[in-house]
């Protein structure tokens, strides 16, 4: 009966059926084992960061680029910016609106024939993504 077909035979290899050898499982056990507890320490940590909550900022948050809306009484009036001309005041609404500037301080001017030049210094503060100044001109005495 030796060499018949589907006869199982015992051989001294470290695994058997029957046995006691099972050292090719141990490798697979080892793993599962391992994961779990990489499982385990993660539940366990995010159960406890959960109750801190999310962190909280330090200082106050500052916009890196903030939209300035400068209103005036008088529409169709020339805007400077640090003496660069940038925008003119609408008929409508009689304001301007400066795209993207960064949080400093700013020299606002206001020039219209007919109407005294104003300047006005202007602190961007980046507190918030747009910031309002009110700026009114006055009719030039030549213009009387």
């Amino acid at each position: 009966m030796e060499g018949e077909v589907g006869m199982i035979q015992q051989t001294d290899r470290p695994f058997q059926r029957n046995g006691k050898h099972h050292f090719r499982l141990l490798p697979g056990w080892l793993l599962s084992i391992t994961v779990l507890m990489v499982l385990g320490f993660a539940i366990v940590w995010s159960i406890q960061n959960r109750e801190k909550g999310p962190p909280r900022p330090v200082g106050t948050y500052r916009h890196p680029r903030v939209d300035l809306i400068i209103q005036s009484n008088v529409g169709g009036a020339f805007v400077s910016v640090n003496g660069q001309q940038k925008a003119i005041t609408s008929s409508t609404h009689n304001q301007a609106t400066l795209f993207n500037l960064a949080p400093k301080t700013y020299q606002i001017m206001l020039k219209k024939p007919g109407y005294e030049e104003i300047t006005q210094s202007v602190e961007i503060t980046g507190a918030g993504i747009s910031q309002t100044v009110q700026i009114d001109m006055q009719l030039s005495e030549a213009a009387e």
